[in-house]
């Protein structure tokens, strides 16, 4: 459970190499790059590459194709072998998608034909039982014809009138509502006739000019010909199902290498390149996955790189927590105040004994945790992050419940073995006192421990939270438990006093101490007025942050009395009343009452014990196989 070790690894390359290296070595790598543009500096001009949008609209264009093609894929990146150039797979992509849309436009014109001689065809059926060719009608010199059809109802007076009429009427097929007529008349008369039929509702029908033969003819001609052109339209069709099957497995090929082109692609906003024809790539890697790619990078002899610790570079190394399961939920809780220094503690395992005690200690109820537990479960099967933790205050919860003798906020059904919170006040207060003391004793540990790894001699000896500030807080507890539990001072009033002054004096001078010690000159001088309202505010703090621990114990008392108040309620009611109250009671107790306590396990924390070591100002861990995907 700590901060996992990283090194700097920089590394220089031909251009000409530079899609081999992103695809052997960084496409799946832990390194975390750094803006090479402002970490190195070179005598020749450095630049970033230009963007290559041509992987991302060839990718867009190869997944038409397979989708027009009817082809499955996984549209997910693959780590693959480059076997062909941008250009070739473009150049290739091309050809297919123009060999398949001049299929598509010959099946279209086919059908678009078919369309069109199904529309000739279908009037043309009326007119079969005519034996003489269509085209005379067409050759007709003196006289005009018409074809189309008329309701029944105006037929009848058509027939009738026709007598009358300058006209030839010929009747050729009678439908259920209909009638399909010919009628001819001369040029002389065509006007007036015309006229007379548009009042009757005769519905014209045209016939192509290039018609010929008989209708019969003419109706099995078409057939012949959309006949063909089916055959046609099925010819362009398996033409394309071949394509498919040729070009099935190459496409599926150019997916993934344009796949990896547009990875290398996002990877190169990482890089730099000079005049002279060499990139630049520099980042951070943790120390174990370094240890594997040293031994291949050695055997590339157009490769040269360096590795760097991180107090020799000026960069700031990424902080890479590893902690195993049962602590890692609460790298949550440690991230939202701040991600750990690279040269700090890891906090998280600490936070998540602190804050699974904390929790039990302010609400500990059997029942009620079990609950908790549960919904924590359902959040962690739901792959929730909070789940483990709301598992681990729930749990937490059910130990002290039994601690405290609590099931759903009775305190009559099992006997507490160790101690009721409503019957021992007192206790329960001291209790919370204590526990918080030897938190921030701990905390105050922590704080000298994250100064040796420093080497910070402020830190560590003369500061509020180092030696000295251990030493004057030790030392005030230790002379208070002792007059409580003797009645008298451990040690005598000037050896007490002595000890307090000199600890309050390494912290009040402690930046003139460490100056001192390490030769220094001081940065800025701060007045002795200044200095002294620090130690004040110090003093105070060690003050509140102690007393601030009271509310372990106070809201496990107030746990008690608001579920005494619910059965209070219940027992006003009978029957169903008595259980709706006490199930909703204990509903209403489980949500309010138990996010406020975790709001106040999370003040803890963050304001009496954070403050105390943790400064939570490192840079977060993003590897560049995060960062692409």
């Amino acid at each position: 459970m700590a901060i996992e070790r990283m090194k700097l690894l920089s590394v220089v390359g031909k251009d000409e190499n530079i899609n081999s290296f992103i695809t052997n070595y960084l496409l799946d790598s832990g390194m975390q790059p750094e803006d090479a543009l402002k970490v190195l500096e070179k005598g020749w001009k450095l630049s970033y590459y230009p963007y290559d949008n041509r992987p991302k609209e060839n990718l867009k264009l190869c997944k038409s194709i397979l989708d027009e093609l009817k082809i499955a894929y996984k549209d997910e990146y693959v780590k693959t072998n480059l076997e062909n150039s941008l250009e070739e797979i473009e150049t290739n992509l091309k050809e297919i998608e123009t060999d398949i849309k001049n299929k598509k436009q010959i099946i279209e014109e086919t059908n678009k034909e078919i369309e069109k001689m199904e529309t000739a065809k279908g009037p043309i059926h009326h007119l079969q039982n005519l034996s003489l060719e269509l085209e005379d009608f067409y050759k007709l010199r003196y006289m005009k014809f018409r074809f189309g059809k008329i309701s029944k109802e105006y037929y009848i007076k058509v027939k009738q009138d026709a007598k009358n009429l300058d006209v030839v009427l010929l009747e050729l097929e009678e439908t259920e509502n209909e009638v399909w007529i010919i009628y001819l008349t001369t040029e002389e008369f065509c006007m007036q006739i015309d006229s007379y039929f548009n009042v009757m509702k005769f519905e014209r029908i045209w016939l192509p000019q290039e018609i010929k033969g008989t209708p019969k003819e003419f109706i099995k001609n078409i057939d012949d010909f959309i006949k063909e052109s089916n055959k046609k339209i099925q010819e362009q069709l398996q033409e394309i199902e071949n394509l498919r099957i040729k070009n099935q497995t190459k496409l599926i090929s150019y997916l993934c290498q344009l796949q990896n082109y547009e990875m290398i692609n996002k990877v190169k906003k990482y890089i730099v390149h000079d005049e002279n024809g060499y990139f630049y790539i520099i980042g951070w890697m943790p120390l174990d996955e370094l240890k594997i790619l040293v031994p291949k990078l050695t055997k590339e002899k157009d490769l040269k790189f360096t590795v760097k610790n991180h107090d020799e570079v000026a960069s700031v190394p990424p902080t890479h927590l590893k902690n195993n399961k049962i602590v890692k939920s609460f790298e949550t809780i440690v991230q939202m105040y701040g991600t750990p220094n690279y040269t700090e503690l890891d906090p998280t395992a600490f936070v998540a004994i602190t804050a699974f005690l904390m929790f039990g200690f302010m609400f500990g109820d059997v029942g009620q945790g079990l609950v908790i537990a549960i919904i924590g479960w359902l959040l962690k099967r739901k792959k929730s992050t909070l789940g483990p933790v709301f598992m681990a205050g729930g749990i937490s919860s059910i130990i002290f419940g039994f601690l405290y003798g609590s099931i759903f906020g009775k305190e009559d059904i099992i006997k507490p073995i160790f101690i009721s919170p409503m019957e021992n006040i007192n206790t329960m207060l001291i209790s919370g006192i204590a526990f918080g003391t030897i938190l921030i004793l701990i905390a105050m540990c922590l704080n000298i421990k994250n100064g040796i790894k420093t080497s910070d001699k402020q830190k560590i000896f003369f500061s509020e939270n180092g030696v000295a500030g251990f030493v004057f807080y030790c030392t005030i507890l230790i002379a208070v438990v002792y007059f409580y539990l003797k009645g008298k001072l451990i040690v005598s009033a000037s050896i007490l006093g002595s000890i307090l002054v000199i600890a309050l004096l390494c912290i009040l001078f402690k930046d003139n101490i460490t100056n001192a010690i390490e030769h220094k000159k001081a940065k800025e001088k701060s007045s002795i007025a200044e200095k002294i309202f620090e130690l004040i505010e110090t003093l105070l703090s060690f003050a509140s942050n102690t007393i601030s621990f009271v509310r372990l114990s106070a809201f496990a008392i107030n746990h008690v009395g608001l579920c005494m108040a619910i059965y209070i309620l219940a027992g006003m009611t009978s029957g169903a009343g008595n259980l709706a109250i006490a199930i909703f009671g204990n509903v209403l107790v489980i949500a309010l009452e138990g996010l406020i306590v975790g709001i106040q396990v999370l003040r803890l924390e963050y304001y009496e014990l954070f403050s105390r070591f943790y400064s939570g100002n490192g840079k977060e861990y993003k590897p560049i196989r995060t960062e692409i995907n």
